[in-house]
């Protein structure tokens, strides 16, 4: 005889839900903004704390795309607009730039076997980009900062 529906573990139901919705929720968002939005992606978990009944949990990755303009020769600064605070953890940073005339793009950071090699960093204001040498037909550029804001 099978169990009536009304019957059924609470438990167990809960449990399969969670596993569906653990299943449908593990997925990167195809969203690249120029605010801060949840990326979709979760980080290990951090650490518990027994005493105040804090639990280990995935933490959530935040991702901002910052619209850099033209590279140029020497370092270029563009202010970024995120808390870089004791709990800020840098995750990925990455950029690509476009020379819309030659039809060329690069990723940057970028390393020229004959020179001429850009660097990508971040301070606690800015992004910055340093090029050895002038870029400036390369007039698009999109920086992704992706990162935490908790321990």
């Amino acid at each position: 005889m099978t169990t009536p529906y009304y019957l059924i573990d609470e438990k167990k139901l809960l449990s399969n839900l969670k596993k569906i919705s653990n299943a449908i929720n593990i997925r990167e968002i195809g969203w690249y903004l120029d605010e801060e939005l949840l990326s979709g992606k979760a980080f290990i978990p951090g650490i518990s704390n027994v005493a105040n009944n804090v639990t280990q949990q995935f933490r959530q990755v935040l991702r901002k795309v910052i619209d850099f303009g033209a590279l140029q020769l020497g370092t270029k600064s563009v202010p970024h607009g995120i808390v870089f605070d004791a709990r800020f953890t840098l995750i990925q940073l990455w950029a690509s730039s476009t020379d819309p005339v030659a039809f060329v793009a690069i990723p940057i950071p970028f390393v020229s076997v004959t020179g001429g090699d850009i660097e990508i960093n971040m301070t606690a204001t800015n992004i910055n980009i340093s090029c050895a040498t002038n870029r400036a037909s390369f007039t698009r550029c999109t920086v992704v900062v992706e990162y935490l804001q908790e321990l």
